[in-house]
């Protein structure tokens, strides 16, 4: 028991000196040993913020799980970005998804047990994707075709690769031709997720290609306008294995992985592994300026760091954080007005006539005055005209304007003829029979 706790208490005391190391239950310690920065672009919302796509791996391929952002030092250029400043989340956490275009070698020297595998292992990573992931087949032999598109059901998907056959009447194996029109489908792809790559199992090496090994790899590059499509090769050496070295290198060369299969038995985790490290990859957001310029991004965990240069778009100032002060200026002196407005600008008390008694609050920024329903205050009065007079808001300011009545509108004894007289408290208003004053 004493042993136990000892155990337990070096473990906790080394998680604790380094704070991204990641243990399971059996005190493992995991240590980041690969750190690949796959994708660094602007943000798509049109932010000055800059997004990157981020693999952290043991030596092993596994992927390290719960990093957190003061385990990241990030620098873009000359300037080291400030943890508070930079959110991480796993792809999956995202529900972006990703995009995925699997190249099967359908050659005859894949005839039999090795491609009967190669289905199984591609059908089962198609059940284990998610609903917001795209998927596409691509199938090379003496030439590349599309199998299952993009815009394809899972069922339809299901269907076409369960009836994938070897072509055993071909002569050669367009590897190159196979990988690039998996490429291409991603490139003229629609709305799919930025995330993107392409498994391919082969065999074999290259024969009979239309495109190069240079092509290939130029064109899973990213630009400005289009991310990368890293490439996972699973390589299958059942004949020497001389294409193995063409399909590392294919790996190597656009980011992705190589992994080499002795035995088919093992194809579905080798899938699985890929779909690991992809959907355990972190999303980074962090601010930038948007200038213009190259900039170099450098990211860094565990002392394993990686690096890429990018070309940030010249997006104006940000000038919303001004618009933001100005407007909560302007907020806080609409609602000060509609706070003034909504308050009385004081009130009309009646001490004669209909109504005697009756107080009435001044409100809005008019209230009318006569023997009609229709009207605010109502006086009904044989003498008072249907629309007799009318009380006008400005502000602080108040005044009463005799509407052409019959019997007139006075103000402190005197008529209100043509124009409208201004009210101060403790002024006697008269409408025909009807005596107010008006208080604040």
């Amino acid at each position: 028991m004493k042993a136990r706790l000892w155990i337990a208490l070096v473990a906790l005391a080394l998680g604790a000196a380094s704070p991204s190391l990641a243990q399971d239950e059996g005190f493992e310690i995991k240590k980041v040993e690969k750190l690949h920065l796959d994708d660094v672009y602007p943000s798509p919302d049109g932010k000055h913020d800059v997004e990157l796509y981020m693999r952290a791996l043991t030596r092993y391929g596994e992927p390290i799980e719960q990093l957190r952002s003061r385990d990241l030092v990030i620098r873009d250029g000359d300037e080291r970005i400030d943890p508070e400043d930079v959110t991480l989340e796993s792809l999956s956490e995202t529900h972006r998804g990703m995009t995925a275009v699997i190249a099967i070698d359908t050659s005859r020297t894949m005839k039999g047990e090795p491609f009967k595998r190669a289905k199984a292992a591609a059908i089962e990573f198609l059940d284990d994707l998610e609903s917001t992931d795209k998927v596409a087949v691509v199938a090379f032999s003496d030439e590349a075709r599309e199998v299952v598109r993009f815009s394809a059901s899972r069922a339809s998907a299901r269907v076409e690769l369960e009836g994938l056959e070897v072509d055993s009447e071909s002569l050669s194996t367009a590897l190159y031709d196979g990988v690039y029109k998996a490429i291409e489908m991603i490139r003229v792809g629609e709305k799919l997720p930025r995330r993107s790559f392409v498994i391919v199992f082969s065999d074999g090496k290259d024969a009979g290609s239309n495109r190069s090994l240079e092509q290939v790899i130029e064109f899973s590059r990213a630009t400005e306008v289009r991310p990368p499509a890293l490439i996972f090769s699973i390589g299958y050496a059942r004949f020497g294995g001389e294409g193995l070295a063409v399909l590392r290198e294919l790996a190597e060369k656009t980011g992705g992985d190589f992994l080499q299969a002795t035995s088919t038995i093992h194809l579905s985790s080798f899938f699985n592994e890929i779909w690991r490290q992809m959907m355990k990859s972190y999303v980074v957001r962090f601010p930038s300026t948007m200038d213009g310029e190259d900039h170099q991004v450098e990211i860094a965990v565990d002392e394993v760091a990686d690096t890429r240069t990018v070309r940030y778009p010249d997006l104006p100032t940000d000038l919303w954080p001004y618009f933001g002060v100005a407007g909560g200026v302007l907020a806080l002196a609409l609602i000060a007005l509609l706070l003034a407005r909504g308050r009385g600008a004081g009130r009309l008390v009646i001490i004669g006539g209909p109504r005697s008694g009756d107080v009435v609050e001044v409100k809005g920024s008019k209230l009318s005055i006569g023997a009609l329903e229709d009207n605010d205050v109502v006086l009904a009065s044989d003498t008072v005209s249907r629309y007799h007079a009318a009380i006008h808001r400005k502000g602080r300011n108040v005044e009463i304007e005799d509407l052409n009545s019959v019997n007139g509108t006075f103000v402190n004894g005197i008529q209100v003829r043509s124009a409208t007289s201004p009210l101060r408290p403790g002024d006697k208003i008269r409408i025909a029979d009807v005596d107010m004053e008006y208080q604040r």
